[in-house]
């Protein structure tokens, strides 16, 4: 929320604030987003164009940090399960350092 309000996404900012303010948060973050929906109320425009629909869950792709939608294609790391997008499979995981991505394995087990 903050950080869309500096930099004057101010239609993405209201979204952020009025989703807080459901969550019923303490009283100073509840304050800062209330100010910022009243600001927002006046001029809801967004300076950038963010790649993000708040209707549609997701998963962030852990080598481009970008959001990949439910529905959409994905690959998954086999042993820590991390999600990425196809064209980054046969690469080397960058959350585990392990495993390469797509690749075919049974993951993390525990043996007793």
């Amino acid at each position: 929320m903050t950080a869309c309000y500096k930099h004057k996404n101010l239609q993405s900012a209201q979204t952020f604030a009025r989703r807080l303010l459901e969550l019923a948060p303490p009283g100073q973050a509840a304050t800062l987003a209330r100010q910022i929906q009243q600001v927002a109320e006046r001029n809801p425009r967004d300076e950038i164009q963010l790649d993000y629909d708040q209707y549609n869950s997701f998963v962030v792709c852990g080598i481009s940090y970008t959001p990949i939608y439910r529905g959409s294609p994905s690959v998954q790391c086999p042993y820590c399960r991390a999600h990425f997008k196809p064209e980054f499979q046969g690469n080397l995981c960058t959350i585990c350092d392990i495993s390469q991505i797509g690749g075919t394995g049974t993951g993390m087990m525990v043996m007793p």
